[in-house]
């Protein structure tokens, strides 16, 4: 992530807007991408259909294709629901580490599915994670969530010391100093008057401009960090309905995550009450994921390899 998010900001990835169909049960992004320093090529599709939920199946569906960057040969398909999870989380813990106070152990998650899993185990190796409050629409799976990971299922993905499922977002915020969003909602999940001053929020879920997980008080008072200023302001609607109302403009954004991986803009709060990393997920992620996980199956002898 910090290869892909500084050759983002830097202009050494060249990743159009993505390319987004509607259909009667979902939206359907298609999302290319090329990072110049790394010579990493390819291009995601993935499906966002919210009913899927209802049949057992994840929200998000997808596959990613890895090219050679030299023939543009297809090198490897790998599941694109499993790598957007990881990515995204893993954007989120590079947020977290650079913006977080060095001691937040408290986390506030709302969203109880796939995103919401990914994120325990992602910020847990960034932050001392001691506390872990689940909320969710329905609330039964949130409870599913924290039952499940109350019991370690492998000495890799240890369970947090206390995790448990809460009712109300007020308590849930309360004393917590790290917060993610990981939901598909159009209304905000949460107020921003219970936030804690020093909190840091890794807003995740909305992904159109009329979806708005985190309120507009919450935005006014934090710094706020994206992933791309373009597709920010293309599709955020956490920054796009305050804009639109006048509660901010253009400049609240403070820097792109790259800047701070370059140094090119600080870490930290900077004199803010609170940080909110607001990503709405970018290929130039993907395809430097998709990289990695192929050069460690190709080391490790895992994959199966097929004749086009």
């Amino acid at each position: 992530m910090r290869s892909a998010f500084g050759q983002l900001s830097s202009g050494e990835a060249r990743v159009p807007l993505r390319g987004q169909l509607e259909s009667a049960a979902g939206a359907t992004l298609v999302m290319p991408a090329y990072l110049e320093r790394s010579r990493e090529l390819g291009a995601k599709i993935v499906s966002v259909f919210p009913d899927n939920a209802d049949h057992g199946l994840g929200i998000i569906q997808g596959a990613v294709i890895l090219l050679d960057a030299s023939t543009g040969a297809p090198r490897a398909l790998l599941d694109g629901s499993e790598l957007t999870a990881r990515r995204t989380a893993a954007g989120s813990a590079l947020a977290t580490e650079l913006l977080a106070a060095p001691g937040a152990s408290v986390l506030a998650l709302f969203g109880a599915g796939v995103q919401a899993r990914a994120h325990i185990w992602a910020l847990a190796a960034v932050r001392p994670l001691r506390e872990i409050r689940v909320v969710s629409r329905s609330g039964a799976t949130a409870e599913r969530l924290a039952d499940e990971l109350a019991t370690p299922t492998s000495e890799r993905e240890p369970a947090a010391p206390t995790i448990r499922a809460v009712g109300d977002a007020r308590v849930a915020l309360r004393d917590a100093d790290l917060i993610v969003a990981a939901t598909t909602s159009y209304e905000p999940v949460f107020e921003g008057r219970h936030v804690e001053r020093g909190a840091h929020i890794n807003a995740v879920g909305s992904f159109r401009p009329n979806m708005q997980e985190v309120d507009a008080e919450t935005v006014v008072r934090a710094r706020v960090i994206v992933d791309s200023r373009d597709a920010a302001w293309e599709e955020a609607g956490d920054l796009i309905i305050p804009l639109r109302e006048g509660l901010i403009d253009d400049s609240h954004i403070a820097a792109e995550l790259g800047e701070i991986v370059n140094g090119t803009s600080p870490d930290g709060r900077e004199g803010c009450e609170i940080t909110l990393f607001k990503s709405v997920g970018n290929a130039a992620q993907d395809i430097a994921m998709a990289s990695a996980v192929v050069a460690a199956a190709d080391e490790l002898g895992l994959g199966r390899t097929v004749t086009l």
